[in-house]
């Protein structure tokens, strides 16, 4: 792994276990055994490190996103799967969830690029949407103002479920992932034109 590699692996662990207010680029390369200077040959500053870790993440999705919407034929196996990669993803980059308005507010091109990533996603689950009106497992009686309500939620629990947990539970790791996919999957259920259970204990 070269130096830049290291430094965004080791400024992820430091975000998520302390904040990514409290973490400097000194802090970085302490914890990495390398000078300030060494850190900003690669990295100016510390908002060029969190917009670098922000792209990643959005990579990320729009290729689980590309995969899904790839696919002739959507299945609540399927569902379930998406469901479960996006939290385990969104736990990956956890510190950006949970500091997301300060950090779009500190990083102007982070909110610019959400904001278009909102309206782009929509345009790509309304699509995954009709795969599953199509293959029977929405229901087909669905309005598209429905529809585009449910894109909204999707966001809104995508991107706020870490801080419940935060204030609630406080659960870690895999069980933070479990607990809020099944959460995130019984969503779907009123959708559904044959009822049946999407956190994978049971299936029609």
């Amino acid at each position: 792994m070269d130096t830049k590699e290291r430094i965004l692996k080791t400024a992820t662990e430091l975000y998520n276990s302390q904040g990514v207010t409290t973490i400097t680029s000194r802090h970085i390369a302490a914890k990495m055994g390398i000078s300030p200077g060494n850190l900003h040959y690669h990295f100016k500053h510390t908002d060029e490190i969190v917009k670098t870790l922000y792209d990643r993440l959005s990579i990320d999705f729009d290729m689980l996103v590309l995969a899904m919407e790839s696919l002739d034929h959507v299945d609540l196996h399927t569902i379930r799967d998406f469901i479960n990669r996006s939290c385990e993803l969104v736990y990956k980059y956890r510190f950006i969830f949970l500091h997301f308005v300060e950090i779009s507010l500190r990083i102007p091109a982070i909110r610019k690029d959400y904001f278009a990533l909102t309206q782009r996603r929509e345009q790509e689950f309304l699509s995954i949407f009709g795969k599953l009106k199509a293959s029977g497992v929405f229901r087909e009686d669905l309005p598209e103002d429905v529809l585009q309500t449910l894109v909204t939620q999707i966001f809104i629990v995508g991107d706020f479920w870490l801080s419940n947990n935060e204030l609630t539970l406080k659960l870690k790791g895999s069980k933070a992932i479990a607990h809020y996919s099944n959460i995130f999957s019984n969503m779907f259920y009123p959708y559904l034109s044959v009822p049946a259970s999407l956190s994978g204990h049971s299936e029609a």
